[in-house]
């Protein structure tokens, strides 16, 4: 079994049979074009998510987290994480690389809209290095105030017929005091009223701390939150419940919990805590009638002067 090498590579690997790049990807490694050039992909006959194992010891211990998670001897508090992680179907094997098999999550979406929302103060473990560490902090600093990070979004508007992608390096340009209408434009304002979406969010949110606040055994770092809603649903389904869901995804950084002799303990993941619970507030605040939106300008991509290159805009 290869795994995926963190050094650059100009040869792009074979395409697994009846799989093709992974639709509406947000953040992590894109197919052809990340160091490796492996990347997340779609088993067109199952729509089954192929994720590629990454450099050891992190695909392999991403792996194990699942087989944890979903194997039948997993703990009372492993089991009940399972509606909020994708599930887990095993591993496939092609010209010698390794994938994760996982529900793709949007597979029930007409037109999904996603953003991935990185989850801690701190999202590197301790055998990062002090480069990795720093470089890690500066991708964005207000993490450590708020506990969180944008990884980048995706939404449709519907009323123009179009996807807007907003990548992490516009994510990253976010300041701490316009974090607030960064996460309503993902919601969909100013065009739509983005406090229903937000309210059904927050109710699957505020399951899932209840939920981890009594995992004990794992520290999760650089986890992400997969938040799903549908675009859609302003113009077809506008009295009825938002169609949202809400997932845990990355699990490279998962460790059992130790103390100082390497001996299993428990004890709350606070750093995660910390960032889950700053999310909801932030949400909270969103969704209450006085909110009121502040257009960003560095999120208006039809217009060259504020666009990032890796950010664009798409018609369907």
């Amino acid at each position: 079994m290869e795994l995926l090498s963190s050094s650059t590579t100009d040869t792009v690997p074979p395409l697994p049979p009846n799989t093709q790049p992974l639709e509406h990807q947000i953040a992590g490694h894109f197919y052809g074009r990340s160091h490796s050039k492996y990347g997340l992909l779609e088993q067109k006959s199952t729509g089954l998510v192929l994720k590629p194992f990454i450099s050891a010891p992190r695909g392999p211990r991403e792996h194990q987290f699942y087989v944890d998670v979903f194997s039948s001897g997993s703990s009372a508090q492993l089991r009940n994480l399972r509606p909020f992680l994708p599930k887990f179907f095993g591993t496939h094997e092609f010209a010698g690389m390794q994938y994760l098999m996982l529900e793709n999550i949007l597979a029930r979406f007409q037109r999904p809209c996603i953003a991935d929302v990185k989850i801690g103060r701190i999202t590197y473990d301790s055998d990062a290095n002090t480069e990795k560490k720093q470089r890690l902090t500066n991708n964005f600093p207000a993490a450590a105030d708020i506990g969180f990070q944008l990884l980048g979004w995706k939404t449709y508007r519907s009323s123009e017929k179009k996807y807007v992608y907003h990548h992490k390096l516009c994510s990253r340009s976010i300041e701490k005091h316009e974090i607030f209408s960064a996460l309503a434009n993902f919601f969909g304002a100013p065009e739509n009223d983005h406090r229903p979406v937000v309210l059904a969010v927050l109710e699957r949110l505020r399951a899932l701390e209840h939920l981890m606040k009594d995992i004990h055994s794992f520290v999760f770092i650089a986890t992400s939150l997969l938040i799903v809603y549908e675009g859609e649903q302003h113009q077809s389904c506008a009295q009825s419940m938002p169609k949202v869901d809400v997932r845990l995804i990355d699990f490279a950084h998962v460790f059992p919990v130790k103390d100082e002799d390497g001996n299993p303990t428990k004890q709350s993941d606070e750093n995660f805590l910390f960032g889950l619970r700053s999310y909801i507030e932030h949400l909270e605040i969103i969704a209450h009638d006085k909110f009121v939106y502040l257009p960003l300008e560095k999120l208006n991509h039809n217009e060259s002067a504020n666009a990032l290159s890796a950010c664009y805009t798409t018609f369907t």
